[in-house]
């Protein structure tokens, strides 16, 4: 009877831990399964939001009409690139069903693609620098009919000395200028995603130099200003 009723406790017990590791194990596998789904989910958002960023890039490249033919062409390529590579990976994170390989991929979003970190920056850097270059160029050729008035306000017997500094000053913020923006368009569009997880500060310069010239062709517009004022008083 002893022996009977160690039997029934013992299986008793082996039933019980039976019971309960079963639903243990499902409600394990569950919360495992919502997790992955969710991080798919989050993944998947960050892909959409930098396709969409893609798109806008490259309707600013085509709505911009002073970026080079060669230049919108190379840097619409490279966002198209872009967007293809992460579609792709869209496609692929929609079937990865473990932790580890979904987590690669994640940071792949990231790492390989540079949309925010590069590719946005890198886009109008060249849309800048382009639309600088052109403004450069349109202001040089007014130097010579701003000159021209200069010369005649003079014979006509005005005061032009302030028009003449102002000419002077025009002048060399258009030098300063060329000298900031030259050559930044195509020091940028080259950039990769790779170059800039190897250096994150590798657009520091670029975005520099088209400040700066910001501040030159604003100061040159206000010498027209002033020029045109003077030689009309």
């Amino acid at each position: 009877h002893k022996k009977l009723t160690t039997t029934m406790a013992a299986g008793a017990i082996a039933l019980g831990l039976g019971l309960t590791a079963g639903p243990a194990s499902a409600t394990s596998t569950t919360t495992a399964g919502a997790n992955l789904t969710a991080e798919r989910a989050r993944c998947t958002t960050m892909i959409d939001v930098r396709l969409t960023a893609l798109a806008k890039l490259d309707g600013a490249l085509t709505a911009s009409k002073r970026v080079t033919a060669d230049h919108r062409s190379t840097q619409t390529a490279s966002n198209d690139a872009a967007a293809g590579g992460l579609a792709a990976l869209k496609t692929k994170i929609a079937a990865d069903t473990d932790r580890a390989t979904l987590s690669e991929d994640c940071k792949t979003i990231v790492e390989a693609y540079r949309v925010f970190a590069l590719r946005a920056p890198q886009t109008h850097l060249v849309i800048g620098a382009d639309t600088e270059s052109s403004a450069i160029s349109t202001i040089g050729q007014a130097v010579p009919r701003l000159t021209d008035a200069i010369d005649k306000a003079a014979a006509a017997g005005k005061d032009i000395t302030g028009a003449k500094t102002a000419l002077a000053d025009l002048q060399a913020k258009l030098a300063d200028a060329t000298t900031k923006v030259t050559g930044v368009a195509d020091a940028v569009i080259v950039l990769t995603p790779q170059d800039y997880n190897a250096n994150h500060a590798l657009l520091d310069g670029a975005r520099s130099s088209v400040k700066s010239a910001a501040t030159d062709l604003k100061a040159a517009r206000a010498d027209i200003k002033t020029i045109t004022a003077a030689v009309k008083a």
